[in-house]
């Protein structure tokens, strides 16, 4: 497999009718159904938008997109929390801050591990950043991780858990992969920091 022709050549295709999504298959049973069957629904209901991975006319990949809130007292960064209460004068730890949901993100079985869904997160935030910059305010990316995924989005994209869930994940994150690796947790991601230190993405 070609995998640097791959990242250099696959796009972006919103999702329609005439897609064939039959063939794909990430090997999760939930987010198979949610693109063949629930996807183009929630799409046309105005719900979220399913973007298709596309490369060469195959679909190695599908991510959603929708709106989202992020609430002030669940950020982990206790400097951050300060300086957007300041900036906004506000006094409640409750205040939601803007956000997009990536509300689901598979790779087809036969691309994954090479380092592309890596890749493609990597064009997704970069996407959502420029969004944020001139065309909608918005101030967080949000994704809803299964625990298997865990470090495939703290570790090699930024993502960050909630402040409420750090002593679950300290101790109990290689139990809980075990025993239910489905078990979600939300993630953050703060397109300021981006701004400062994009390259240190990967």
């Amino acid at each position: 497999m070609k995998i640097k022709e791959i990242k250099e050549n696959y796009y972006f295709e919103t999702l329609t009718e005439n897609h064939d999504v039959t063939h794909f298959d990430c090997g999760d049973d939930d987010l198979n159904d949610f693109l063949k069957n629930d996807a183009l629904k929630q799409q046309n209901a105005n719900l979220n938008v399913t973007k298709l991975v596309i490369y060469k006319g195959d679909i190695i990949g599908y991510f959603s997109l929708l709106t989202d809130t992020l609430i002030l007292k669940n950020i982990r960064d206790t400097d951050l929390k300060r300086d957007i209460k300041d900036m906004l004068e506000i006094k409640s730890k409750n205040r939601k801050l803007p956000a997009i949901k990536i509300g689901r993100f598979a790779i087809d079985e036969k691309y994954s591990g090479y380092g592309i869904g890596s890749d493609i997160l990597l064009n997704i935030v970069n996407n959502i950043r420029e969004i944020s910059k001139n065309q909608i305010g918005l101030r967080f990316i949000i994704v809803e991780g299964y625990a298997k995924a865990y470090t495939f989005y703290t570790e090699h994209s930024n993502f960050i858990n909630l402040e409420k869930d750090d002593k679950i994940i300290k101790e109990k994150l290689d139990i809980i992969i075990k025993k239910n690796p489905k078990q979600t947790f939300y993630l953050y991601l703060d397109l300021k920091i981006l701004e400062r230190d994009f390259t240190n993405i990967v």
